[in-house]
């Protein structure tokens, strides 16, 4: 190919010296003829980087398909890199639970999924594991980075950007989470559901403090869709009647900072001889 375009360049040049300099017919040879030449250096550069490059064949054709499972999972995998690899007080990031999971991934994703001849040629460099576990990593951690922005609280956002924000982040945390939207929704904004258990979560982006009507609220879009954990978050505080009235009904009050802390704080009610979503009526406003 680089051959037909490095031709290409030179019979445009030899046009360029025949037609009258200026005109149109000389504008047109002229570009022709930079996009023949860029085109052969371009051809000529793949062929030298080939010549070059001493990896197999059948190697360089298991990590593009390596890469194609990866990419398939890489939502996913983001996900779980940003919710696994924590940072303790002294900034020493812990990544013990991530390389568990790569290793799960390895094994139960890409080894069965990979043809014989990639598998062959894969472990020829040494454990699957080992040869997988850098490409996965090299691939995901630019969009685990895009996702960690993306989760980064900005009081500027509206109602809506703090729907979806709540349920990033408690998605990070392990919850398979949807924002139910304006209309219909029957009080609940998110529904997050992990282990047979699903929470239904009212997000309130006040500056003033939030009322009786929002712990109502949860409570009724809990019974509605059936759940076992009912929340109100907001980014404000709640009144002492609400605060009251979440003693009586179970519904769990968190400000937006503790959003992080949800299963700690299910963890301590549960601890506690908390009841969520108790039978019984909800008080007025």
């Amino acid at each position: 190919m680089w051959f037909v375009t490095g031709s290409i360049a030179v019979a445009c040049a030899w046009c360029l010296t025949i037609v009258p300099p200026w005109g149109i017919p000389f504008w047109i040879y002229l570009v022709l003829g930079l996009i023949a030449l860029a085109a052969a250096l371009c051809n000529l550069g793949l062929l030298i980087w080939d010549a070059l490059d001493d990896t197999d064949p059948a190697l360089r054709a298991a990590r593009v398909e390596v890469a194609n499972i990866i990419d398939w999972h890489l939502d996913t995998l983001a996900q779980r890199r940003v919710s696994l690899v924590t940072v303790d007080h002294y900034g020493v990031a812990d990544t013990k639970g991530w390389e568990k999971e790569l290793r799960h991934f390895v094994r139960k994703v890409v080894e069965p999924s990979l043809t014989e001849a990639s598998l062959e040629a894969l472990t020829k460099e040494g454990k699957l594991a080992d040869v997988v576990i850098p490409i996965i990593d090299e691939r995901v951690g630019g969009r685990a980075d895009d996702l960690e922005i993306d989760l980064e609280f900005d009081p500027r956002m509206t109602p809506t950007e703090f729907e979806q924000w709540c349920a990033a982040r408690l998605a990070q945390a392990g919850w398979k989470t949807r924002t139910v939207g304006a209309s219909g929704d029957q009080g609940a904004d998110v529904i997050a559901e992990r282990s047979r258990l699903r929470a239904v979560i009212q997000c309130k982006l006040y500056r003033t403090p939030v009322g009786n009507k929002a712990v109502q609220e949860a409570f009724a879009a809990g019974r509605h869709y059936s759940a076992d954990i009912a929340a109100v978050v907001t980014t404000s505080s709640f009144t002492p009647s609400a605060k009251r009235l979440s003693a009586t009904t179970g519904v769990l009050l968190l400000l937006h900072t503790e959003i992080d802390r949800f299963d700690e704080m299910l963890e301590a009610a549960e601890g506690g001889g908390g009841e969520f979503l108790k039978a019984g009526g909800v008080d007025g406003a």
